[in-house]
Protein backbone atom coordinates (compact mmCIF):
# COMPACT_ATOMS: atom_id res chain seq x y z
CA UNK A 1 0.00 0.00 0.00
CA UNK A 2 1.40 3.37 -1.07
CA UNK A 3 1.84 5.89 1.71
CA UNK A 4 0.86 9.53 1.23
CA UNK A 5 3.61 12.13 0.97
CA UNK A 6 4.39 13.92 4.19
CA UNK A 7 2.95 17.23 2.88
CA UNK A 8 -0.40 15.59 2.01
CA UNK A 9 -0.67 13.98 5.45
CA UNK A 10 -0.01 17.36 7.06
CA UNK A 11 -2.63 19.07 4.86
CA UNK A 12 -5.28 16.49 5.72
CA UNK A 13 -4.60 16.95 9.41
CA UNK A 14 -5.13 20.73 9.10
CA UNK A 15 -8.26 20.78 6.88
CA UNK A 16 -10.72 19.35 9.48
CA UNK A 17 -9.58 21.96 11.99
CA UNK A 18 -10.14 24.83 9.54
CA UNK A 19 -13.52 23.38 8.54
CA UNK A 20 -14.65 23.06 12.14
CA UNK A 21 -13.68 26.64 12.90
CA UNK A 22 -15.60 28.02 9.89
CA UNK A 23 -18.71 25.99 10.72
CA UNK A 24 -18.70 27.02 14.37
CA UNK A 25 -18.35 30.71 13.41
CA UNK A 26 -21.02 30.80 10.67
CA UNK A 27 -24.37 29.82 12.32
CA UNK A 28 -24.81 33.34 13.72
CA UNK A 29 -24.47 35.02 10.31
CA UNK A 30 -27.48 35.42 8.03
CA UNK A 31 -28.39 37.55 5.05
CA UNK A 32 -31.70 39.18 5.91
CA UNK A 33 -33.94 41.64 4.04
CA UNK A 34 -36.33 44.18 5.56
CA UNK A 35 -38.96 46.48 4.05
CA UNK A 36 -40.43 49.74 5.35
CA UNK A 37 -43.57 50.84 3.49
CA UNK A 38 -44.19 54.40 4.57
CA UNK A 39 -46.64 57.09 3.58
CA UNK A 40 -44.46 58.46 0.79
CA UNK A 41 -41.92 55.78 -0.12
CA UNK A 42 -41.01 52.10 0.05
CA UNK A 43 -37.57 51.23 1.42
CA UNK A 44 -35.71 47.93 1.38
CA UNK A 45 -32.36 46.85 2.80
CA UNK A 46 -30.38 43.62 2.76
CA UNK A 47 -27.64 43.03 5.29
CA UNK A 48 -25.38 40.38 6.71
CA UNK A 49 -26.62 40.13 10.29
CA UNK A 50 -25.01 38.60 13.36
CA UNK A 51 -28.13 37.03 14.88
CA UNK A 52 -26.32 36.14 18.10
CA UNK A 53 -25.14 39.70 18.81
CA UNK A 54 -28.13 41.36 17.06
CA UNK A 55 -25.81 43.51 14.98
CA UNK A 56 -25.58 44.44 11.32
CA UNK A 57 -22.19 43.20 10.13
CA UNK A 58 -22.40 44.55 6.59
CA UNK A 59 -25.06 46.41 4.61
CA UNK A 60 -25.31 44.67 1.24
CA UNK A 61 -28.04 46.60 -0.56
CA UNK A 62 -30.42 49.54 -0.03
CA UNK A 63 -33.07 51.12 -2.21
CA UNK A 64 -35.88 53.66 -1.77
CA UNK A 65 -38.67 54.29 -4.28
CA UNK A 66 -41.28 57.07 -4.05
CA UNK A 67 -44.93 56.00 -3.75
CA UNK A 68 -47.32 58.82 -2.79
CA UNK A 69 -49.73 56.81 -0.65
CA UNK A 70 -50.54 59.67 1.72
CA UNK A 71 -51.38 62.15 -1.04
CA UNK A 72 -53.57 59.53 -2.71
CA UNK A 73 -55.47 58.85 0.51
CA UNK A 74 -56.03 62.54 1.21
CA UNK A 75 -57.77 62.88 -2.16
CA UNK A 76 -59.88 59.74 -1.79
CA UNK A 77 -63.52 60.54 -0.99
CA UNK A 78 -64.13 57.14 0.62
CA UNK A 79 -60.90 56.98 2.70
CA UNK A 80 -59.71 54.06 0.57
CA UNK A 81 -56.42 53.94 -1.29
CA UNK A 82 -57.25 53.81 -5.03
CA UNK A 83 -56.30 51.00 -7.39
CA UNK A 84 -53.81 53.20 -9.24
CA UNK A 85 -51.61 53.78 -6.17
CA UNK A 86 -51.96 50.12 -5.12
CA UNK A 87 -50.61 49.03 -8.51
CA UNK A 88 -47.76 51.54 -8.24
CA UNK A 89 -46.94 50.36 -4.72
CA UNK A 90 -46.99 46.69 -5.70
CA UNK A 91 -44.74 47.41 -8.68
CA UNK A 92 -42.22 49.23 -6.46
CA UNK A 93 -42.31 46.40 -3.92
CA UNK A 94 -41.72 43.71 -6.56
CA UNK A 95 -38.91 45.72 -8.12
CA UNK A 96 -37.13 46.09 -4.80
CA UNK A 97 -37.59 42.43 -3.83
CA UNK A 98 -36.21 41.32 -7.20
CA UNK A 99 -33.03 43.31 -6.57
CA UNK A 100 -32.77 42.12 -2.97
CA UNK A 101 -33.17 38.47 -3.98
CA UNK A 102 -29.75 38.59 -5.65
CA UNK A 103 -28.28 38.37 -2.12
CA UNK A 104 -30.34 35.29 -1.18
CA UNK A 105 -31.81 36.57 2.12
CA UNK A 106 -33.19 33.90 4.43
CA UNK A 107 -36.21 36.09 5.15
CA UNK A 108 -37.91 39.28 3.93
CA UNK A 109 -39.75 40.95 6.80
CA UNK A 110 -41.65 44.21 6.37
CA UNK A 111 -43.76 46.80 8.16
CA UNK A 112 -46.35 49.30 6.92
CA UNK A 113 -47.06 52.49 8.82
CA UNK A 114 -49.37 55.52 9.12
CA UNK A 115 -51.20 55.57 5.81
CA UNK A 116 -52.12 51.88 6.09
CA UNK A 117 -53.31 52.39 9.66
CA UNK A 118 -55.61 55.16 8.42
CA UNK A 119 -56.88 53.76 5.12
CA UNK A 120 -60.14 51.81 5.14
CA UNK A 121 -58.57 49.17 2.91
CA UNK A 122 -55.08 49.27 4.42
CA UNK A 123 -55.15 45.71 5.77
CA UNK A 124 -56.51 44.31 2.49
CA UNK A 125 -53.70 45.99 0.54
CA UNK A 126 -51.02 44.52 2.78
CA UNK A 127 -52.62 41.08 2.42
CA UNK A 128 -52.47 41.54 -1.37
CA UNK A 129 -48.81 42.59 -1.18
CA UNK A 130 -48.00 39.47 0.85
CA UNK A 131 -49.83 37.24 -1.62
CA UNK A 132 -48.15 38.81 -4.64
CA UNK A 133 -44.59 38.84 -3.24
CA UNK A 134 -42.23 36.74 -1.16
CA UNK A 135 -42.36 39.21 1.73
CA UNK A 136 -44.11 38.99 5.10
CA UNK A 137 -45.43 42.51 5.81
CA UNK A 138 -47.59 43.66 8.72
CA UNK A 139 -49.15 46.96 9.78
CA UNK A 140 -47.70 48.30 13.03
CA UNK A 141 -49.04 50.85 15.52
CA UNK A 142 -47.42 54.26 15.92
CA UNK A 143 -45.95 53.19 19.26
CA UNK A 144 -44.42 50.10 17.64
CA UNK A 145 -43.12 52.36 14.86
CA UNK A 146 -41.45 54.62 17.43
CA UNK A 147 -39.75 51.74 19.24
CA UNK A 148 -38.64 50.16 15.97
CA UNK A 149 -37.22 53.48 14.82
CA UNK A 150 -35.30 53.76 18.08
CA UNK A 151 -33.90 50.24 17.62
CA UNK A 152 -32.96 51.12 14.03
CA UNK A 153 -31.06 54.21 15.13
CA UNK A 154 -29.08 52.26 17.74
CA UNK A 155 -28.31 49.53 15.21
CA UNK A 156 -27.18 52.08 12.63
CA UNK A 157 -25.02 53.88 15.20
CA UNK A 158 -23.35 50.57 16.01
CA UNK A 159 -21.77 52.03 19.16
CA UNK A 160 -21.85 49.59 22.07
CA UNK A 161 -21.38 52.35 24.66
CA UNK A 162 -24.55 54.25 23.70
CA UNK A 163 -27.25 53.72 26.33
CA UNK A 164 -30.98 54.09 25.77
CA UNK A 165 -31.17 57.21 27.89
CA UNK A 166 -28.28 58.89 26.04
CA UNK A 167 -30.25 59.61 22.87
CA UNK A 168 -33.60 60.81 21.61
CA UNK A 169 -34.56 59.45 18.17
CA UNK A 170 -36.59 61.77 15.96
CA UNK A 171 -38.28 60.03 13.03
CA UNK A 172 -40.37 61.97 10.51
CA UNK A 173 -42.27 60.38 7.66
CA UNK A 174 -44.98 61.44 5.26
CA UNK A 175 -47.91 60.94 7.62
CA UNK A 176 -46.56 60.70 11.16
CA UNK A 177 -43.74 61.82 13.45
CA UNK A 178 -42.19 60.04 16.42
CA UNK A 179 -39.76 61.18 19.12
CA UNK A 180 -38.51 58.36 21.34
CA UNK A 181 -36.18 58.14 24.30
CA UNK A 182 -35.95 56.17 27.55
CA UNK A 183 -36.13 57.34 31.14
CA UNK A 184 -35.92 55.60 34.50
CA UNK A 185 -39.28 55.30 36.25
CA UNK A 186 -39.66 53.47 39.57
CA UNK A 187 -36.18 52.01 39.11
CA UNK A 188 -36.81 50.60 35.63
CA UNK A 189 -36.14 51.97 32.12
CA UNK A 190 -39.32 53.08 30.41
CA UNK A 191 -39.89 54.44 26.88
CA UNK A 192 -41.05 58.04 26.55
CA UNK A 193 -42.70 58.52 23.16
CA UNK A 194 -44.20 61.45 21.28
CA UNK A 195 -46.68 60.33 18.62
CA UNK A 196 -47.24 63.29 16.31
CA UNK A 197 -49.67 63.71 13.42
CA UNK A 198 -48.02 66.72 11.78
CA UNK A 199 -45.54 65.37 9.26
CA UNK A 200 -44.09 65.91 5.79
CA UNK A 201 -47.17 65.59 3.59
CA UNK A 202 -49.60 67.07 6.11
CA UNK A 203 -47.59 70.29 6.41
CA UNK A 204 -47.18 70.53 2.63
CA UNK A 205 -50.95 70.24 2.20
CA UNK A 206 -51.58 72.81 4.96
CA UNK A 207 -49.45 75.35 3.10
CA UNK A 208 -51.12 74.62 -0.26
CA UNK A 209 -54.72 74.70 0.95
CA UNK A 210 -54.81 77.07 3.94
CA UNK A 211 -51.99 79.52 3.24
CA UNK A 212 -51.99 79.63 -0.55
CA UNK A 213 -55.73 78.88 -0.93
CA UNK A 214 -55.09 76.48 -3.80
CA UNK A 215 -57.03 73.29 -4.52
CA UNK A 216 -55.37 70.12 -3.27
CA UNK A 217 -54.44 67.62 -5.98
CA UNK A 218 -52.20 64.53 -5.81
CA UNK A 219 -49.42 66.53 -7.51
CA UNK A 220 -49.93 69.75 -5.52
CA UNK A 221 -46.78 71.66 -4.61
CA UNK A 222 -46.43 74.71 -2.34
CA UNK A 223 -43.27 75.90 -4.12
CA UNK A 224 -42.21 78.61 -4.13
CA UNK A 225 -43.42 79.06 -0.56
CA UNK A 226 -42.08 82.61 -0.49
CA UNK A 227 -43.79 85.00 1.92
CA UNK A 228 -45.98 82.22 3.33
CA UNK A 229 -42.92 80.69 5.00
CA UNK A 230 -43.22 82.91 8.07
CA UNK A 231 -46.81 81.89 8.76
CA UNK A 232 -46.02 78.21 8.13
CA UNK A 233 -43.15 78.38 10.61
CA UNK A 234 -45.33 80.09 13.23
CA UNK A 235 -47.98 77.41 12.80
CA UNK A 236 -45.47 74.56 13.27
CA UNK A 237 -43.86 76.21 16.29
CA UNK A 238 -47.26 76.79 17.94
CA UNK A 239 -48.38 73.23 17.14
CA UNK A 240 -45.19 71.65 18.53
CA UNK A 241 -45.25 73.76 21.69
CA UNK A 242 -48.74 72.53 22.53
CA UNK A 243 -48.61 68.99 21.19
CA UNK A 244 -45.38 67.65 22.74
CA UNK A 245 -45.87 66.46 26.31
CA UNK A 246 -43.96 68.08 29.17
CA UNK A 247 -42.48 64.72 30.19
CA UNK A 248 -40.57 64.60 26.91
CA UNK A 249 -39.70 68.30 26.85
CA UNK A 250 -37.83 68.05 30.15
CA UNK A 251 -35.62 65.23 28.80
CA UNK A 252 -34.60 66.95 25.54
CA UNK A 253 -31.76 69.07 27.04
CA UNK A 254 -30.16 65.87 28.40
CA UNK A 255 -30.30 63.83 25.20
CA UNK A 256 -28.36 63.75 21.95
CA UNK A 257 -30.98 64.26 19.23
CA UNK A 258 -30.71 61.67 16.44
CA UNK A 259 -32.61 62.36 13.22
CA UNK A 260 -33.65 59.35 11.12
CA UNK A 261 -36.11 58.64 8.35
CA UNK A 262 -36.77 60.20 4.97
CA UNK A 263 -37.21 63.81 6.08
CA UNK A 264 -33.99 64.07 8.10
CA UNK A 265 -31.64 61.79 6.25
CA UNK A 266 -32.90 62.01 2.68
CA UNK A 267 -34.66 65.36 2.25
CA UNK A 268 -32.82 67.74 4.55
CA UNK A 269 -29.34 66.21 4.27
CA UNK A 270 -29.55 66.31 0.46
CA UNK A 271 -30.52 70.00 0.45
CA UNK A 272 -27.33 70.91 2.28
CA UNK A 273 -24.62 71.12 -0.37
CA UNK A 274 -22.02 69.27 1.72
CA UNK A 275 -24.46 66.53 2.90
CA UNK A 276 -23.46 66.93 6.58
CA UNK A 277 -23.70 64.41 9.41
CA UNK A 278 -25.41 67.04 11.59
CA UNK A 279 -26.91 70.51 11.39
CA UNK A 280 -27.68 73.31 13.83
CA UNK A 281 -30.84 75.38 14.10
CA UNK A 282 -28.95 78.37 12.69
CA UNK A 283 -27.74 76.39 9.67
CA UNK A 284 -31.21 75.01 9.02
CA UNK A 285 -32.83 78.43 9.27
CA UNK A 286 -30.32 79.90 6.81
CA UNK A 287 -30.93 77.10 4.32
CA UNK A 288 -34.72 77.44 4.64
CA UNK A 289 -34.47 81.17 3.91
CA UNK A 290 -32.83 80.36 0.58
CA UNK A 291 -35.00 77.40 -0.41
CA UNK A 292 -38.41 79.00 0.20
CA UNK A 293 -37.88 81.22 -2.84
CA UNK A 294 -37.31 78.30 -5.23
CA UNK A 295 -39.74 76.77 -7.70
CA UNK A 296 -40.03 73.03 -8.29
CA UNK A 297 -37.89 73.25 -11.42
CA UNK A 298 -35.09 74.79 -9.34
CA UNK A 299 -35.09 71.84 -6.93
CA UNK A 300 -33.88 68.28 -7.48
CA UNK A 301 -35.00 64.74 -6.70
CA UNK A 302 -38.24 62.80 -6.35
CA UNK A 303 -39.55 64.69 -3.29
CA UNK A 304 -39.40 68.32 -4.47
CA UNK A 305 -42.99 69.04 -3.44
CA UNK A 306 -42.17 68.44 0.25
CA UNK A 307 -38.44 69.23 0.45
CA UNK A 308 -38.76 72.93 1.33
CA UNK A 309 -41.73 72.56 3.68
CA UNK A 310 -39.73 69.82 5.44
CA UNK A 311 -37.16 72.46 6.38
CA UNK A 312 -39.89 74.58 7.98
CA UNK A 313 -41.36 71.55 9.74
CA UNK A 314 -38.07 70.64 11.41
CA UNK A 315 -37.12 74.26 12.11
CA UNK A 316 -40.46 74.90 13.84
CA UNK A 317 -40.05 71.89 16.13
CA UNK A 318 -36.43 72.76 16.90
CA UNK A 319 -37.48 76.29 17.92
CA UNK A 320 -40.44 75.13 19.98
CA UNK A 321 -38.48 72.44 21.84
CA UNK A 322 -35.16 74.31 22.13
CA UNK A 323 -33.24 71.73 20.08
CA UNK A 324 -29.91 73.32 19.10
CA UNK A 325 -28.58 70.53 16.86
CA UNK A 326 -29.64 67.30 15.14
CA UNK A 327 -27.23 64.46 14.37
CA UNK A 328 -28.18 62.56 11.22
CA UNK A 329 -28.08 58.77 11.11
CA UNK A 330 -28.88 56.81 7.97
CA UNK A 331 -31.73 54.68 9.30
CA UNK A 332 -35.43 54.10 8.72
CA UNK A 333 -37.29 51.15 10.24
CA UNK A 334 -35.39 48.51 8.29
CA UNK A 335 -32.32 48.40 10.55
CA UNK A 336 -34.47 47.54 13.56
CA UNK A 337 -36.20 44.79 11.60
CA UNK A 338 -32.91 43.35 10.42
CA UNK A 339 -31.46 42.86 13.91
CA UNK A 340 -34.61 41.54 15.63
Amino acid sequence: MQTLPKWATLLLSVVPVVFCVSVSASPCLQNRAAIDIGSGSTKIAVAEVDTCQHQIRKMLYQQQLPVSYNDALMHAADNRLPDSIIRQGLSALKQEIKQASRFHPVSIEGVATAVFRNAENGQQIIQLFNQQSSAHIRIISQQQEALLGFASARAALNQSGVQKDDILVWDIGGGSMQMTTWDEQHGHPHPVIYQGKLASVTLKNYIVSLLKHQPLRPDSSPNPIGNDAGNALKFVEFYASNDVDASLKRLIPHRKIIGIGGVHDYSIRQQFGNKPDSYTLTQLSTLAGLQVMKRDDELHGDYRATDVSNLLLVEGYMRALNIPEVTLVKASLVQGLLVR
